[in-house]
């Protein structure tokens, strides 16, 4: 199992993760960095061995995943 970040809006694949922690910490620097905005059009999915995608949660959804308070826009 791995996870996958994804530009929704743009179908794009943004980066692969080999677990949630590390998902979590990839869209936390981003956050950090770039503020609450740059969430807009992200998704992140698990995905099984079989590639079948399972939604863990999807734009401002992912900032209490997170556990950082984010950047002001």
């Amino acid at each position: 199992m791995h996870f996958e970040l994804w530009d929704y809006e743009t179908g794009n694949a943004i980066n692969s993760y080999p677990t949630l922690p590390r998902a979590l910490a990839g869209v936390q620097e981003a956050v950090v960095r770039d503020g609450e905005g740059t969430l807009s059009g992200l998704i992140l999915f698990e995905v099984d061995p079989d590639g079948d995608r399972r939604l863990v949660a999807r734009d401002r959804d992912l900032i209490p995943m997170i556990g950082a308070p984010a950047k002001a826009d």
